[in-house]
């Protein structure tokens, strides 16, 4: 599919099919005759078609069909699906965890991932990291479900979850 067609005076095909702004076909007639069928109707000869044999010209609104071509194309295109990260510390407060796993779920809910970390601190135990990872998991249990394991990356611990 081509993004851009030879339209009016620009096609320099001396004769052609042309479909009419109905779909009738016109059968094989001359560039000129086409472009003057064309200016009668107020709408643009366009060649969608050009190494078809004969080549193929359509009578439209050439602005509303490039449109609907760019719209068909983005359509066509999948969406990304959006991954957020949240860092929690070893020494970090209840209501914390529930203020950034509240933001957690707003996120969850419109369709992205979530990657919930525990970040190491220097005075941290590998104790500490493993309860505030388990306090995490038990918060999010209701609204949401691990994509993964729990990783330790390096130093740190953390999840990827997406809704329920």
């Amino acid at each position: 599919m081509t993004n851009f067609y030879d339209y009016n005076e620009a096609i320099r095909i001396p004769s052609m099919v042309v479909i009419d702004h109905e779909g009738n076909n016109l059968g094989v007639l001359t560039k000129f005759d086409a472009l003057a069928i064309a200016k009668e109707a107020e709408l643009d000869l366009v060649l969608v078609s050009p190494s078809a044999k004969p080549p193929v010209a359509r009578i439209v609104d050439y602005s509303k069909l490039k449109y609907e071509r760019s719209k068909k194309a983005r359509k066509g295109q999948s969406k990304q699906i959006e991954n957020k990260e949240w860092w929690f510390s070893p020494t970090i407060n209840e209501r914390d965890i529930q203020i950034k796993l509240n933001k957690a779920k707003e996120f969850l809910t419109k369709g992205g991932n979530a990657k919930l970390t525990v970040k190491w601190k220097r005075k941290a135990m590998p104790e500490q990291l493993k309860s505030v990872m388990d306090k995490i998991l038990i918060e999010i249990a209701d609204y949401a479900k691990p994509v993964s394991e729990v990783l330790r990356e390096g130093r740190n611990l953390s999840i990827l979850v997406k809704q329920k």
